[in-house]
């Protein structure tokens, strides 16, 4: 299923309350910025762009992350009525942007994960680490501030396997406790734990060869 025409128009399409919908849209275009109703189809692919994007970095696929941030769109409509301002209307639409990716990685599963063995550190037989730039344990994030890092870093990320790349996006660029992540994920803390510190290893030894030229 893909956005074919107005955003607004399908969510109006899914919906089993017209006029309430109808007020829901027109509540969430204003809080999107649109300054009348001819403005709303720009606000709304405004919106659109930015969720496929946020559900790109979790589930890896166009086409998929348009499914996810259509599912976003349709849920903020029905749900715009809970929505209390507390947070920033974009912050908001950011986060169930997230939930609906996790939602597609469960109903997903385990097909397209690897093994994250290979990217692991190295030691050689004496229990030495091979690789000097793999035992720090900076997040994400930290490696994200340098705009000239910030291209390799993110398709770094994006070869991750799902179950790491995910627990590190939430972690390091959602910036959620351990706690968080585990509910989200539905693992132990310590499961948490070991994913984030596995994935940030996998992270650094994909970009050693450019870290040891300096580029990082």
């Amino acid at each position: 299923m893909r956005w074919t025409g107005s955003p607004w128009r399908h969510c109006l399409a899914q919906a089993e309350d017209p006029m309430g919908t109808t007020r829901r849209i027109n509540g969430l275009a204003a809080a999107l910025g649109a300054v009348s109703e001819a403005d709303q189809e720009r606000v709304a692919r405004i919106a659109m762009t930015r969720l496929t994007g946020v559900a790109m970095h979790y589930v890896g696929s166009q086409d998929e992350a348009m499914d996810c941030a259509q599912e976003a769109m349709i849920k903020a409509v029905n749900a715009f009525d809970t929505f209390e301002g507390r947070s920033n209307v974009t912050t908001w639409l950011h986060r169930i942007a997230v939930n609906c990716a996790l939602e597609h990685l469960r109903r997903r599963g385990s097909r397209n994960e690897v093994s994250i063995d290979d990217l692991l550190p190295d030691f050689d037989d004496a229990g030495f680490l091979n690789d000097r730039f793999v035992v720090s344990d900076d997040s994400a994030e930290i490696m994200l501030q340098r705009a000239d890092a910030r291209a390799a870093v993110t398709s770094a990320i994006a070869a991750l396997p799902d179950s790491h790349r995910t627990v590190l996006l939430l972690r390091d660029i959602e910036e959620m406790s351990i706690g968080e992540v585990a509910d989200r994920l539905d693992v132990t803390q310590n499961t948490a734990k070991v994913r984030i510190h596995r994935a940030r290893s996998a992270l650094r030894k994909h970009l050693a060869p450019l870290m040891a030229a300096g580029q990082i």
